[in-house]
């Protein structure tokens, strides 16, 4: 099994959906175990350990997620979703005394940060796959997402 920001994230899904507070793999040399407080997701506890072998791929502190996948049909003939790739917490800006990405009526372009969602302690930079305005923020800023939900409503250019 290779570990990657993907299996780890997948597996906080499968205890979220399952309402799970403990999950362990154990898997030769690879032990992953996850503890989480019920509705406490920014709580919880990641512990990975690995015998004898390294790592083939190590985790990025940081990464980028394309919101591509997450653009919907469009609402009312113009407007799109763009939506939560990931369950985690909502961030409007890089650091509380920074500025939004964007705003309500701010036009945007390809590749620009929308917004950051925290999972498993990485911060995802979700980009814009297309220039377009956003039309309306539906989080708060530090607000949990789940997977699937709403970030903004926008008009595509």
């Amino acid at each position: 099994m290779e570990l990657t920001t993907e299996t780890i994230q997948n597996l906080a899904r499968i205890m979220t959906n399952e309402n799970l507070t403990s999950l362990v793999l154990d898997q030769g040399n690879l032990k992953i175990e996850i503890k989480r407080e019920v509705g406490q997701l920014q709580s919880a506890d990641i512990t990975v350990s690995k015998a004898a072998t390294e790592i083939s791929q190590p985790l990025a502190h940081n990464s980028e997620i394309v919101a591509s996948e997450s653009i919907e049909m469009p609402i009312n003939g113009h407007w799109k979703e763009i939506k939560s790739p990931m369950v985690g917490i909502f961030y409007q800006s890089s650091q509380p005394e920074n500025p939004p990405y964007v705003t309500k009526g701010q036009r945007f372009e390809e590749g620009d940060t929308l917004c950051i969602i925290e999972a498993m302690k990485l911060m995802n930079e979700i980009t814009a796959e297309t220039p377009g305005t956003i039309m309306e923020v539906c989080v708060s800023n530090g607000q949990i997402v789940e997977f699937g939900q709403v970030l903004y409503r926008i008009v595509e250019d």
